[in-house]
């Protein structure tokens, strides 16, 4: 369900969205409803007339799950519970559910508990409402003790404290290989873009690596490297995949994601893939750009990609997306086609972010005499030195 404040084609392309998000943890959508809203109430965040009237269609239809397109503040989320007797979720939920579906690693497991774990905390007083523990003591000195509520609270938060010492370490060990990286002096960069739009076909078109390519929402959570040699003659240069972004994505998962999306901060340059078969292809890439400043790499140099050209069913529409989004590059990673354009402009970034410098060194007459040669170069002192390095 999505309440409209934004304009009906947004929030049409966001409720289809989430159809798609809801769709991939395998619950069946029986119903979508659009609510045309002017100010959002504090109660059931609609009025209490549209409120009753999505109680009468869920008791119709035997709806057992509500799901709500923006998020809920906890007491909304428990109004809406007792209001139609049923489980109700927002948007957030549905992404971390997602995200514990798709986590595979040790370090995917630990980002996506810890994200659980802070959204979760303040919804806890609607799972506890009536439980306690009596404390002991003698007559007189005896009372509620300390409610179950509370003991929960306290198993919550200490193993959110675990998750993140656990998390510090898994960020160490990760420092340690990213400044091995740096040590090489090889460019690095990272591939960017909206969730399924191709990212991980993409670094396995360029590199060959064994990556998993899935055609589904989120399917790579964890950070891949891999080394790629442009063609004659180039540069060799780190690519790295990333976890996809969307739209309104819920802030605990920015926040446990940190050590992944590093990756992207401290990259030379940045790929920016973009779905062209999928509509809202604008909003995508602002949705994009936005989560690229939010996380501090808005400055990155940026090389555009326009990736599925072959699901294209009609190629017109391709000079109009070239015209929206200049110096961008059309590719196709399952026919090859735009491959050659796409290391050409490879290349040509990484000239331009590959500086040559020279440095001239006098030798002072007091340390050599006058006509003396240096000893490690052998030119006469009375020369300019000249050393070109890469920096």
């Amino acid at each position: 369900m999505r309440y409209v404040t934004s304009p009906r084609n947004e929030a049409e392309e966001s409720l289809k969205e989430l159809h798609a998000l809801v769709c991939s943890l395998q619950i069946q959508v029986y119903h979508s409803l659009l609510v045309p809203l002017k100010i959002p109430t504090a109660r059931y965040l609609v009025g209490t007339g549209k409120a009753g009237a999505i109680r009468d269609l869920v008791e119709e239809q035997g709806i057992d799950l509500i799901v709500f397109d923006e998020s809920l503040s906890p007491s909304q989320q428990r109004n809406w519970e007792l209001l139609t007797n049923t489980c109700v979720i927002d948007r957030q939920e549905v992404i971390l559910e997602i995200f514990a579906d798709r986590a595979r690693t040790r370090e995917a497991h630990l980002q996506v508990e810890l994200a659980r774990m802070e959204y979760s905390l303040p919804r806890l007083t609607r799972k506890w409402t009536n439980l306690s523990q009596q404390r002991g003591g003698y007559r007189g000195a005896r009372g509620a003790g300390e409610t179950q509520l509370e003991l929960d609270r306290r198993k919550v938060l200490r193993r959110i404290q675990k998750c993140k010492r656990e998390l510090r370490l898994v960020e160490e060990q990760r420092m340690v290989q990213r400044s091995r990286r740096v040590k090489s002096e090889i460019l690095q960069g990272s591939i960017v873009g909206y969730t399924n739009a191709g990212k991980s076909s993409l670094l396995r078109f360029l590199t060959h690596a064994d990556v998993l390519v899935e055609d589904k929402l989120f399917a790579t959570l964890d950070p891949t490297t891999r080394k790629l040699r442009l063609p004659n003659g180039g540069e060799e240069i780190l690519l790295s995949d990333t976890v996809g972004f969307i739209r309104k994505i819920p802030p605990q998962l920015i926040a446990a994601f940190k050590a992944t999306l590093e990756e992207t901060v401290l990259a030379d340059f940045i790929l920016h893939v973009l779905d062209v078969s999928t509509p809202g292809i604008h909003q995508r890439a602002a949705t994009t750009r936005s989560v690229l400043r939010e996380i501090g790499a808005g400055d990155k140099p940026v090389l555009t990609i326009l990736n599925k050209i072959d699901l294209l069913t009609d190629r017109s529409e391709l000079p109009h997306l070239l015209s929206d989004f200049p110096h961008a590059i059309p590719l196709s990673t399952k026919t090859g086609e735009g491959k050659d354009e796409l290391l050409k402009a490879l290349s040509s970034l990484v000239k331009q972010r590959t500086v040559r410098s020279e440095s001239r060194i006098l030798f002072h007459s007091s340390v050599l005499g006058e006509g003396d040669n240096c000893p490690d170069t052998g030119h006469s002192t009375s020369q300019w030195l000249e050393s070109p390095y890469h920096g």
